[in-house]
């Protein structure tokens, strides 16, 4: 999880350096963004985020 909160992380940096008008028109708050991430690594480590997986079968 923290793996993809990193690549987040990443893509909007990156996004910020060469395509900062998309990133406006989008709407996006670049300033809020670090405190989102902060916020969700928090909850990672806190065991509040997380991975589940569902399955189901169906009987026959």
């Amino acid at each position: 999880m923290l793996r993809v909160i990193d690549q987040i992380e990443a893509r909007l940096n990156l996004m910020r350096i060469t395509a900062p008008a998309k990133l406006a028109g989008a709407g996006l708050d670049l300033d809020a963004a670090p405190v989102v991430l902060n916020a969700a690594r928090t909850a990672v480590a806190d065991g509040t985020l997380g991975y589940a997986l569902l399955t189901a079968v169906k009987s026959p």
